[in-house]
């Protein structure tokens, strides 16, 4: 296949996505998604922070990602938000106390899953069949927590290959302007790996069909690109904006508001391109079996 036809396929396929991407109503999904994950967020940094730091030293684990953070909402948010974590993960006394807070922080923790699940099987056209709404809540549940408990191997592992990383550079003599422009290029392309990783892992276990991981990896690929210049502009837009500045004490929530919001648009569009790939490949839809094709009227 030529440099030009190959062009011309993916161009092709992304007139298809953006087609039927308006179908389903893009802004308010991502809205719900926000708003929903705004909640979330503080459960799901401390699951994944319980997970990585069962292996690895707590403060570095800390450390770590919300360095991460502040190279996407900027380094004062980050901080107002391992505020927020801090506060949510304080232990009640008592064992029913201690309990009902777990409860409570697995169940918030899994809501912006939940409602990320409901978007992909919008995208997908699947949905669960009547009489199984109990069985799908507990799956979906025990999926999203299971998402987060892979996305805390996957910061112990970037964590790991950054240090080893910085480890060789320093042992090969990192000053050199050639080797620490190599070692920055590689520390990009170990960093795009982990985030297309990340996606393929929800398109493939989140929405309720089975997916090729062809169609998988060719949707999370393009994805984790899409999240690679977004997070720079967006970020850009945050910094120069000052969004937040209007909002005093409570800037950095609409920060993270915004920040979420355009990741959401990132993320479903991805998952659109995803379907798309499918149909490319020629793999069919096959719904997971608590679910069903939805009737699309024509």
């Amino acid at each position: 296949m030529t440099a030009s036809s190959t062009l011309g396929s993916f161009w092709k396929m992304i007139k298809s996505t953006l087609s039927e991407f308006k179908k389903v109503d893009p802004m308010t999904e991502a809205s719900s998604l926000a708003f929903t994950t705004i909640f979330a967020i503080p459960g799901v940094l401390i699951i994944t922070l319980m997970v990585a730091s069962t292996f690895y030293d707590p403060e570095a684990v800390h450390h770590a990602l919300y360095s991460q953070a502040g190279s996407f909402i900027g380094a004062d948010t980050a901080k107002d938000l391992e505020g927020m974590v801090k506060e949510a993960g304080k232990s009640s006394e008592g064992l029913f106390a201690k309990i009902t807070g777990i409860f409570a922080l697995v169940v918030s923790a899994t809501a912006a899953f939940a409602s990320l699940q409901k978007s992909l099987n919008k995208i997908w056209r699947v949905e669960p069949e009547p009489g199984r709404a109990i069985l799908r809540y507990l799956l979906s549940r025990l999926v999203s927590l299971g998402l987060i408990a892979a996305f805390g191997f996957l910061l112990l592992v970037s964590m790991i290959l950054e240090t080893v990383l910085v480890a060789v550079a320093d042992r090969l003599g990192g000053a050199a302007e050639e080797r620490t422009w190599f070692f920055t290029i590689l520390a990009v392309v170990v960093s795009y790996g982990v985030i297309s990783l990340v996606f393929a892992i929800v398109f493939k276990f989140l929405p309720d069909v089975r997916i090729k991981w062809r169609s998988v990896w060719t949707g999370a690929f393009f994805t984790a690109a899409l999240f690679t210049i977004g997070k720079f502009l967006i970020g850009l837009y945050i910094a120069k904006s000052g969004a937040g500045d209007a909002y005093g004490a409570g800037g950095a929530i609409i920060i993270l508001l915004l920040w979420v919001y355009y990741a959401s648009i990132i993320l479903l569009f991805g998952a659109q391109y995803t379907n798309v790939a499918a149909r490319e490949h020629g793999d069919a839809v096959v719904p997971a079996p608590h679910a069903s094709l939805k009737t699309v009227p024509k």
